[in-house]
């Protein structure tokens, strides 16, 4: 975590707790803390590392009530920093805390309130075009740690019965489920939160790997970056974006114009590039923690299939297309035929010492491609019967008999030892994989680094 915002949190502790004393003694008014500036260490932290990655100072605008368009109530204010460039609105961060001890009666509100103010903006947004020009919304929350937030915590189950998704969390990791939510939905494009105590000395935590201050501060110049090289190549002006917002119904229209020039598709293009880039930078980042397993990696690569290559037209529409198997990802190829592709866990080992001291690829390896075997098997022999009545009952056309498969298993970094170089690793899979026919083993490393090459290719040809 950034030394500057761990300087800030602990700031932000110390001013809270000289107004509570002071408030106690009634010569503070509890409002004072948020009025008195308490965050205003952390908005200069922020601002200053946005400024070492690229953004222009005179971009970033701080201060109380800075507001961005939006759809109910003509503004939404109440942003605490707001990038933008000539009028023209590029990135947004709110900034928010919980202290305890009432974690419970301010739960809910703290979450309403975090979701309204980004859904006020992304309701203005909500034409698929101009979803493209949206700025980059960020949430950075600050969660006072301590034995009440760790403590489990039972929930009222639902009028209709039906057992609560947090039932037996602790608020802790409640902010941690619901944040998880709020980027899966794209309600924010980015979260940073951060859990710190009020005693001052034990460092703040980051409880998700992809809610760190880092990624978070990575992902906003990012986007910056790539809103700003748009609005030059499009010829976008704050007074023809403005008309735009103001034609909701003309916006298509709008953005079809928008991209069809070729300076403008190389913006959109360039900013889908930069997006994945940053993705296998996270994935890569991932595969190399030693928590980290096989349900973690599947979780941040689904809806990321173009990690595999080009060739692929999307994912089947079922896990479950033959009987008693699920599939991790069932690729669908231009021609109607499938590749499933079965994810292992990088932590697991690569390759061991046999006998005659010749390296060999584990038995984690070997089950791994004969459960992908034993997948193709079955498609092999129930593919011709199952293929009219997947078409006829779910109107899902694939062709069953040229099905073939992909094993992702292990990173080099974790396996290398002082008896098995990582160049050592990559030609005893080689060689395993020179005696497979429908069947390849790739590591995350191989993945990544082929998904980082073809994005520097197609970076390189805009």
């Amino acid at each position: 975590m950034l030394d500057s915002v761990v300087n800030a949190v602990k700031d932000v502790w110390q001013a809270r707790r000289l107004d509570s004393d002071r408030a106690a003694a009634g010569t503070y008014p509890p409002s004072s803390v948020r009025a008195g500036h308490a965050f205003k260490r952390i908005e200069q932290s922020i601002i200053a590392d946005l400024v070492s990655r690229g953004v222009p100072p005179e971009w970033i605008k701080s201060g109380p009530r800075l507001s961005l368009p939006s759809f109910y109530g003509g503004i939404s204010s109440g942003w605490d920093l707001v990038i933008s460039r000539d009028g023209f609105p590029l990135a947004a961060i709110y900034i928010k805390s919980q202290m305890g001890p009432s974690y419970g009666n301010n739960f809910r509100n703290r979450i309403q309130d975090v979701t309204e103010q980004a859904l006020d903006v992304r309701r203005q947004y909500e034409k698929s075009d101009l979803k493209e020009l949206q700025p980059h919304l960020g949430l950075f929350f600050i969660l006072e740690d301590g034995p009440g937030a760790r403590r489990p915590v039972k929930t009222t189950p639902a009028v209709t019965g039906f057992p609560s998704a947090v039932d037996g969390m602790s608020y802790r990791d409640r902010f941690t489920d619901v944040f998880g939510r709020l980027l899966k939905d794209r309600v924010y494009d980015g979260i940073c939160y951060i859990t710190a105590s009020p005693d001052g000395d034990s460092s703040p935590e980051e409880p998700c790997w992809d809610m760190g201050i880092e990624a978070f501060l990575s992902e906003i110049a990012s986007r910056v970056s790539a809103l700003s090289y748009a609005q030059d190549q499009g010829g976008m002006t704050s007074a023809s974006f403005g008309e735009a917002l103001a034609r909701r119904d003309d916006i298509a229209d709008v953005m079809s114009a928008f991209t069809s020039t070729p300076a403008g598709l190389a913006a959109a293009e360039m900013a889908v590039v930069r997006r994945r880039r940053m993705l296998v930078a996270e994935l890569r980042d991932l595969a190399r923690q030693s928590e980290v397993n096989e349900t973690a990696m599947h979780k941040a690569m689904e809806g990321h299939y173009w990690l595999f290559g080009g060739q692929y037209t999307g994912v089947a529409a079922r896990r479950d297309l033959m009987n008693l198997d699920e599939h991790d990802f069932p690729l669908v190829c231009s021609d109607g035929s499938l590749h499933i592709i079965e994810l292992k866990g990088p932590e697991a080992r690569l390759v061991r010492r046999a006998r005659d001291n010749h390296l060999i690829v584990t038995s984690a390896v070997h089950e791994a491609v004969s459960q992908c075997m034993n997948y193709l098997r079955t498609i092999d022999e129930m593919g011709a019967s199952l293929r009219t009545l997947h078409s006829n009952e779910l109107g899902l056309n694939y062709d069953y008999r040229r099905a073939r498969g992909t094993v992702v298993i292990g990173y080099q970094d974790r396996c290398i030892s002082d008896r098995a170089t990582k160049e050592q690793i990559d030609q005893t899979i080689r060689s395993y994989n020179s005696h497979l026919s429908r069947i390849q083993v790739l590591t995350y490393a191989d993945l990544l680094d082929s998904a980082e090459r073809a994005l520097s290719f197609e970076e390189t040809s805009l």
